[in-house]
């Protein structure tokens, strides 16, 4: 563990030590194998899971609310341990949080009080990086997310978009080999989910880490995806994987990309629909269907 002060004095001893030529460290593998998980008391999140995410491969996982998607992030993430069943990177267990795998959350969670290129360098702080080689690596990658001239700037100088770029460059400062994403452009207007979709695809293609990304959004995980991989609940589970045999660079307005989107979102649809009825009493209809008048819902009458 390194100390405040023992960071203080690193600061001050190595501020002007030589950069070192970095490797980049590309994609690993990572799997779950027969996987449960359930927190105490309560039914499984996710229930006999097996899959797999190739080293260099950029997976999607889409489905109702309710079906793991987040649960396998965190599991891999080292956040969670399984109540049943293995997790691994690189064919070896996790055994908790690494370096070498880095999450990105719907909320960019930068700390307000820190500058954006502080914000980056704070995990190789604490790793005991030279200050030399941080700032390096920090503006490497403001770079790569076109932030470089808001270096500066406090997150809440910035737009949401460029906070999550943010986050996406001290994600990647200590050179993972997977980086995982829980739904990073939910909050986001449809323009900036578009750009920050390409700069995904730009950075994936760049780096070639593996990244596991969840979604709600059908036609984003086909923009975005070699393999969507669509998410059942009840227990959650994986109902079916589809490879997006797509050319890159994508658009999310192609053709393709729509056509592949509407073959997820109707089978998502279907999941949906099962567990509404399973949810709602016997007045529930599926959307489109007959409405029928219930008395016992006239909750207006004798006004």
């Amino acid at each position: 563990m390194f100390s405040f002060a023992k960071l203080v004095e690193t600061d001050e001893v190595e501020d002007a030590a030589p950069t070192r030529a970095r490797s980049q460290r590309r994609g690993a593998s990572t799997s779950l194998d027969r996987v449960t998980f359930a927190y105490p008391g309560e039914a499984a999140a996710i229930a006999s899971t097996s899959l797999h995410v190739d080293a260099g491969e950029l997976v999607c996982l889409v489905g109702p609310s309710g079906s793991g998607k987040s649960t396998i992030l965190n599991l891999i993430a080292g956040l969670l341990v399984p109540t049943s069943g293995r997790v691994l990177f690189d064919e070896e267990a996790i055994r908790g949080p690494g370096p070498e795998r880095a999450v990105v959350f719907q909320d960019a969670a930068l700390f307000p009080w820190l500058t954006l290129r502080d914000n980056v360098e704070y995990p190789l702080k604490l790793a005991g990086m030279p200050k030399g080689e941080r700032r390096a690596r920090s503006e490497q990658l403001l770079r790569m997310v076109h932030l470089w001239k808001f270096e500066g700037s406090h997150p809440h100088q910035l737009s949401g978009g460029m906070r999550q770029r943010g986050a996406i460059a001290r994600a990647l400062a200590t050179d993972p080999a997977v980086l995982l994403m829980d739904e990073p452009f939910a909050a986001l207007d449809a323009q900036t989910r578009e750009i920050l979709q390409g700069e995904v695809e730009r950075i994936f293609q760049e780096t070639k880490k593996t990244i596991v990304f969840v979604t709600h959004n059908v036609r984003e995980a086909v923009r975005l995806a070699d393999r969507v991989v669509l998410m059942g609940t009840r227990p959650g589970r994986i109902l079916r994987e589809i490879a997006i045999d797509l050319p890159r660079p994508r658009r999310i307005d192609e053709e393709r990309v729509a056509w592949f989107a509407a073959d997820v979102a109707s089978e998502i649809r279907s999941e949906v629909e099962k567990i509404a009825k399973e949810e709602a009493d016997d007045a529930w209809v599926a959307p489109g269907g007959p409405v029928h008048v219930d008395p016992r819902r006239n909750l207006g009458s004798g006004i």
